[in-house]
């Protein structure tokens, strides 16, 4: 802040809550297709290749993904600077991906769930991009990490979302896509429509920064923006095994001795999920909250980080119900407040930065790239009669992973 002049005010309750519903939008949009409904669909067209197949289709998803947000970062940076707001292709976005879950319902085959995820990755991506450069956009740094806290409360809270979808749509069908992509969509558009955002806010420090610092500042920031890719990259990935393989991991473990076991891991995944997703929830919160009011960001994500690596070293080892919850509960719990604090620091980090969008879609890599490598390493390990040691191993990797990233985040200076 620029001494003398009274600081600029947050926004508004009504901003903050509909903001918080687009994105909670975003994520219902994704977690109950990639966890449930499309392993479910592959499961019932390809019963005895199902993991083979979901691999690849996670695959093709992850690189259009990929592609799709970093596209749209850019243009929303151009259509920002054109129209003084990301507004219209956030709208362009949720209207294509509205159309996009008409290709999922119907897709029976390898062939159309192929062609129907890559159209909805790439629409996805069109909403999303925008939507996530908001933070910068239009949030004072002090208000980043209870705002952060909301909008990555989405994350478990789609995984509700996977529960209730799990109890309403039992077996495989078009209505459980419909329903899904009509809730999200429905959560979105508020935020569009009423656009209560207002205008930029751009940080004193960030255009003090560009103005007068000196060169190695500006280097500075974009080796701590390098290691938080890195750190997202490895945490991301846990994130990428869990949500893609969790329930065939189910499956192949816990739901293998009953009659039907693909009824019984959407029962289990669905009844796992809620106790999960309700604490992590409350992680948001807290980790949010405690980032913002102390001042630091550092400490509190690596401290998350860690117990993101805790919760895959439990799951990767899980042959019981009992570790199975607990591993799952701390996986999530930790892998929340680690998305809620690093959303948080890179919105400082970017902040004021005239390409913040494209940014932000360089950093969305650490979402996409990880569900590009999960279903490679799955492809390259992959044996029909362990699956579930395999799946075991990968997920103790990635609790290494996690931790490391813990120590990383330590090495950031730029920000506390």
């Amino acid at each position: 802040m620029i001494a003398g002049l009274p600081p600029r005010p947050g926004q508004s309750r009504a901003a903050l809550a509909l903001y918080a519903l687009a994105f909670l939008g975003v994520y219902l949009a994704f977690m109950p297709v990639l966890v449930l409904l499309i392993p479910r669909r592959i499961e019932s067209f390809a019963p005895g290749n199902a993991a083979v197949l979901l691999s690849w289709v996670l695959l093709a998803g992850a690189a259009m993904a990929a592609a799709a947000h970093i596209l749209a970062g850019h243009l929303s940076d151009r259509w920002l600077a054109r129209h003084g707001n990301r507004r219209g292709l956030a709208l362009i976005g949720a209207a294509m991906l509205a159309a996009s879950y008409l290709l999922l319902a119907f897709a029976h085959s390898f062939g159309a769930m192929l062609i129907a995820i890559l159209a909805f990755q790439l629409a996805l991506n069109f909403a999303f991009a925008p939507l996530g450069a908001l933070l910068a956009d239009h949030f004072p740094d002090r208000q980043k990490g209870r705002m952060s806290g909301l909008l990555n409360a989405a994350l478990p809270a789609s995984n509700l979302a996977v529960v209730a979808v799990g109890i309403a749509f039992a077996q495989d069908g078009a209505a459980a896509f419909l329903v899904t992509g009509a809730v999200a969509v429905a959560c979105i558009l508020p935020l569009l429509v009423l656009w209560p955002l207002g205008a930029l806010h751009l940080p004193a420090q960030s255009v003090e920064t560009r103005v007068t610092a000196p060169q190695e500042v500006k280097a500075n920031r974009l080796r701590d923006f390098r290691i938080a890719w890195c750190a997202r990259l490895a945490v991301q990935l846990g994130a990428a095994f869990v949500q893609g393989y969790i329930y065939l991991y189910l499956i192949e473990t816990l739901a293998a001795p009953a009659a039907d076991p693909a009824a019984r891991a959407s029962q289990m995944l669905a009844s796992l999920a809620a106790p999960a997703a309700l604490l992590a929830i409350l992680a948001t919160q807290i980790a949010g909250y405690l980032s913002d009011r102390l001042g630091q960001r550092r400490r509190p994500l690596a401290a998350s980080a860690l117990l993101v690596g805790f919760g895959m070293a439990i799951l990767s080892q899980a042959g019981a119900l009992v570790p199975f919850i607990v591993g799952y509960t701390v996986f999530y719990c930790g892998l929340a407040a680690f998305l809620s604090i690093d959303t948080a620091m890179v919105a400082q980090l970017v902040a004021g930065h005239p390409r913040r969008g494209a940014l932000l879609g360089l950093m969305n890599l650490t979402n996409t790239v990880p569900a590009i490598i999960a279903p490679v390493l799955t492809l390259i390990a992959f044996q029909t009669s362990a699956l579930a040691e395999v799946l075991g191993v990968l997920f103790l990797g990635c609790a290494a992973l996690a931790m490391l990233a813990g120590a990383g985040v330590m090495l950031i200076r730029s920000v506390r």
